[in-house]
C-alpha cells in the first residue's frame, strides 16, 4: 500500500523518468529511485491568471519547480496545479507542460489544457513567436536607460556561460528603477536559452539580486519575476496577454551588500 502511494504521489523515477505504473517491469541495470520529497499536506492554491479550456496560466511562486524534476519529484506547479483543479472541479485535470521557469523565479507560467493545444504552443514557443517579460532587481546601478545583450551562449552542467562557439542569444533590457545599490530591470529575452538572462546579466557586471550561481548578491530570493505573457492562442486566432503582478520581494527594493 505504500509503494502505491509512493507511485501515485510520483515520487518513483525509472531510469530517471517518473513512473506511475505499478506492474511496470524492472531489467537488470535500471536504476529505480524513491525520492522522500513530498509537498507539505496542505500546498496553498496558486492564483490562476487565465483560464479556457485549452490554456490555463498560473502565477508561480519563487522555491517552486515548474514540473518534477530528479531532485523533486513531487511538489511542483503542474502537480499542485492538476490537484486544485480535481478538487474544483470534481474530475481528473489533463495538464500539459509547455514551457517551463527556473524553480527560484516567480510569474507567469503556461499549461495547455489539451494535447492538439499543447503542440500548438510548445511551436509558438519554439518559433519565438511568444513575447515574455520579466522584472529583474540586478546589482550596481546601471548607467544606461536601455541596453540589447548579444552574446552567445553555452550550457555547461548546472551553468550557462557566455562562448564564442556557443547558440546566439539576445536580450533586450530596460531600466524601470534606480536605488542606491540596484536598479530594477525590464527585461525581454529574444531567444530562449537555458538561464539566458541570468547569464546575460551577469555578464554585463550587474548580476540579478539572489542569484549566488551567476555572481548576484545576497537577497532574499532570486529576484527575477516572469511579469508578463503575450502568446498566440492555439485555437481562437488571438493574442493571449497575461501578467502577473510584481511580488513584494522586488517591490521592497532592498539594499544589498558585497557578499
Amino acid at each position: 500500500m505504500a509503494a502505491r502511494r509512493l507511485l501515485a504521489a510520483g515520487a518513483v523515477f525509472l531510469n530517471g523518468r517518473r513512473c506511475r505504473v505499478a506492474s511496470r517491469t524492472v531489467q537488470p541495470g535500471d536504476t529505480l529511485q524513491v525520492s522522500s520529497d513530498t509537498p507539505p499536506a496542505a500546498a496553498p492554491p496558486l492564483i490562476i491568471l487565465y483560464e479556457d479550456d485549452t490554456v490555463i496560466a498560473v502565477d508561480k511562486p519563487a522555491g517552486m519547480p515548474s514540473a518534477p524534476t530528479r531532485q523533486a519529484a513531487s511538489g511542483s506547479a503542474v502537480d499542485i496545479l492538476r490537484t486544485q483543479l480535481r478538487t474544483r472541479d470534481g474530475r481528473p485535470a489533463a495538464l500539459w507542460v509547455v514551457h517551463r521557469l527556473d524553480a527560484e523565479t516567480s510569474g507567469v507560467l503556461v499549461f495547455a489544457r489539451t494535447r492538439p493545444a499543447a503542440a500548438a504552443l510548445s511551436q509558438a514557443f519554439a518559433a519565438q513567436q511568444v513575447e515574455k517579460t520579466y522584472l529583474a532587481r540586478v546589482a550596481g546601478t546601471v548607467a544606461e536607460d536601455t541596453g540589447t545583450i548579444d552574446l552567445p551562449l553555452r550550457s555547461e552542467g548546472r551553468r550557462t556561460v557566455v562562448a564564442p562557439d556557443g547558440k546566439s542569444a539576445r536580450t533586450e533590457w530596460q531600466v524601470a528603477e534606480r536605488a542606491p545599490d540596484t536598479t530594477l530591470l525590464t527585461v525581454r529575452p529574444r531567444t530562449g536559452r537555458l538561464h539566458q538572462i541570468r547569464a546575460h546579466l551577469s555578464a554585463i557586471r550587474h548580476p540579478v539580486v539572489g542569484d549566488r550561481r551567476y555572481g548576484g548578491p545576497p537577497g532574499p530570493r532570486l529576484m527575477l519575476h516572469a511579469a508578463r505573457v503575450r502568446l498566440p492562442h492555439p485555437t481562437r486566432g488571438v493574442i493571449v496577454d497575461i501578467e502577473a503582478p510584481e511580488p513584494p520581494a522586488l517591490s521592497a527594493r532592498p539594499a544589498v551588500t558585497n557578499p
